[in-house]
């Protein structure tokens, strides 16, 4: 064990690589975890009308929707928007500080997804009926904000596309 610490802390890891192998990979898992928590509610969706033969309150469908705009929302700023370049080109002073506003209230509308899906979750606890969708809307929304902020934190930097390495 402590091989491992002084490995991790003197720096014997080579970082650059490290990273530049989640920027080719990330993405691709992000998109994988889109789909299965999407996967997920459908499948809780189809249980509870063919199995169960119920129907269920449309507002059970919002927390997926919102984290979905909320991935969207989040992945509209690039880390070149948020880091002031201070080059003669921009002549916008204040775009950093709109970035940052704009990534903040993505991130709020993500966690407002997950802080919905808890309550439709509770609430189908309480009345004891679409507890499967209250479970599939929870691990849809989770999964959908881990998709999106790996997908923003892995994401390339240029403007070409997502995972090329060049």
């Amino acid at each position: 064990m402590f091989n491992l610490a002084h490995w991790f802390i003197h720096g014997e890891v080579d970082w650059d690589n490290l990273q530049s192998k989640l920027r080719a990979i990330c993405p691709f898992l992000s998109g994988a975890m889109f789909g299965t928590a999407w996967a997920f509610w459908v499948d809780a969706l189809v249980y509870t009308k063919t199995i169960l033969h119920e129907s269920y309150p449309f507002t059970y469908n919002l927390p997926g929707i919102v984290a979905t705009l909320a991935l969207i929302m989040m992945n509209m700023v690039s880390r070149d928007d948020l880091a002031s370049m201070g080059d003669m080109y921009d002549s916008d002073e204040g775009s950093e500080g709109r970035a940052k506003i704009w990534l903040f209230l993505s991130y709020c509308v993500a966690f407002g997804a997950v802080a919905g899906s808890i309550a439709v979750l509770v609430t189908c606890v309480q009345n004891g009926q679409h507890v499967e969708v209250g479970v599939g809307g929870l691990v849809q929304s989770g999964l959908i904000l881990v998709a999106a902020l790996l997908l923003w934190g892995f994401r390339t930097g240029d403007e070409t596309g997502y995972g090329v390495i060049r």
